[in-house]
Parts: C-alpha cells; structure tokens; sequence
C-alpha cells in the first residue's frame, strides 16, 4: 500500500507543468527592457547604464561577459548585501527582456570595473 501511494504521488508530480524560465526572442526584447531598465534600473544605473556613485555599471566588461542566464539569476535574487534588489516580483519575460536589454550594451572606453 504504501508503496503504491509513494509510486502515485511520484508519477503525479512528474506529470505536473515545471515553471520554466522561457527566453523570448532577444531583438524585440531588448527593446522592451530598455524601457523596464528605464522604469526599474536607471535610478541607480543611470539612463544608459553607465553607473553612478549608487550602483557601476552595466556596460563593463565583466557584466558584458556573463551569460544570459547568470544575468537573468543576478536580476531576479539580487545582492542586497551591495545595494541590489530582487527583482523576482517582476514576471520571468520581463526579467529576459532587462537581460535583453543588458546584453545589448557595449562597453565603452574606461568602462572596464
């Protein structure tokens, strides 16, 4: 008997729907998280994410260089402990599409922190 109900609630929750964490198309996206930045970031980061005294910033080398993914993790945990809030209210395409937006950023001359 309680081998059956183990093997059950196993087959059960394998068959329920997994949240994952889609990528919507990145040129289109970037678009639209230029505008979230906008609303959510920029505050800190600056308009064009140069970075201010608050928060550096986002067309560095080093934030250039990290993936996708460890950028969209960065986003929604943040790092409260430097300043940086999570923004795991916000739903999982928006938060691709500030990714987006960051990937879309170059760095610039003396941008390398």
């Amino acid at each position: 008997m309680k081998r059956t109900l183990t093997l059950f609630l196993l087959t059960v929750a394998s068959c329920m729907p997994h949240r994952v964490a889609t990528r919507p198309e990145p040129a289109a996206s970037a678009m639209a998280g230029r505008k979230l930045f906008r609303q959510h970031c920029s505050g800190c980061h600056g308009a064009e994410g140069t970075g201010t005294r608050y928060a550096p910033a986002l067309q560095s080398d080093r934030v250039q260089a990290m993936d996708a993914d460890a950028l969209f993790h960065f986003v929604t945990n943040g790092d409260l402990r430097r300043g940086m809030p999570a923004w795991s209210r916000l739903p999982d395409e928006r938060r691709w599409q500030i990714v987006a937006y960051l990937k879309s950023l170059r760095a610039r001359p003396g941008s390398s922190s």
